[in-house]
């Protein structure tokens, strides 16, 4: 499906939505179906990569106390999201620390794939794409619609969430007409796994005819680290 001699360089594309939209199902999707020239960066996956790093894990329990340790020295998940959902000032702090680190690893994994010399593409599952800046970053976005209803129930299920916590954490995100306006195409994620594989496809076109773009000139501002 990829055009005959396509130029070298990278292409981003970014998924945007609300929580329980399946964001993850359709990156996965799209990587499957773009093939081995496409890296799927899973920003949620960093940050518990992170979560379980020494040091981070110490310097977290320095601002909130070591009540947000597990008994192996590690961050308790749990107890962080609760602090930070029910605490707009615990967010940003904790923020602070694993955003810079998120988008590091991001940017280095995204260099290593453009330095390969070959068409590529990478595909960008980030919650806070838009929040975090990493839109700028991206050649296309797309967002995943799903009601509401329905989103608070996929999440709820899949993670044990009390309807109270998702609506939490929906509120610590940038409204959804917001991010739905800022997007280059709309999907809607209502049926089965089929269903969404189908929906998927007249974008493979648009997808695979961007144009590469280096990834220095397009990260946002100050570098690989840098806060928006």
């Amino acid at each position: 499906m990829t055009p005959q001699n396509p130029h070298p360089g990278l292409r981003i594309v970014g998924l945007t939505g609300g929580i329980g939209s399946g964001k993850s199902t359709v990156a996965r999707f799209l990587a499957e179906m773009l093939g081995q020239k496409t890296l799927l960066l899973d920003a949620d996956a960093e940050v518990g990569t992170l979560l379980a790093d020494e040091r981070v894990s110490l310097e977290v329990a320095n601002i909130f106390g070591e009540r947000v340790l597990r008994p192996d020295g590690l961050l308790d998940r749990r107890i962080i999201a609760g602090l930070v959902f029910d605490d707009p000032g615990a967010r940003v702090e904790l923020e602070r620390i694993i955003h810079p680190a998120v988008r590091l690893l991001l940017f280095n994994k995204l260099r290593v794939l453009e330095q390969t010399g070959l068409p590529v593409w990478a595909i960008l599952d980030a919650p806070l794409l838009l929040e975090s800046g990493l839109d700028q970053a991206c050649d296309f976005l797309l967002f995943v619609e799903v009601e509401g209803a329905e989103r608070q129930r996929r999440a709820c299920a899949r993670h044990g969430w009390e309807a109270e916590e998702w609506e939490a954490r929906e509120s610590a995100q940038i409204p959804l007409e917001t991010k739905k306006s800022c997007a280059d195409a709309i999907l809607a994620n209502t049926g089965d796994l089929e269903a969404l594989r189908s929906a998927l496809a007249p974008h493979l076109g648009t997808i695979l005819s961007l144009a590469p773009r280096p990834l220095q000139e397009r990260w946002p501002e100050n570098g690989p680290s840098s806060q928006p």
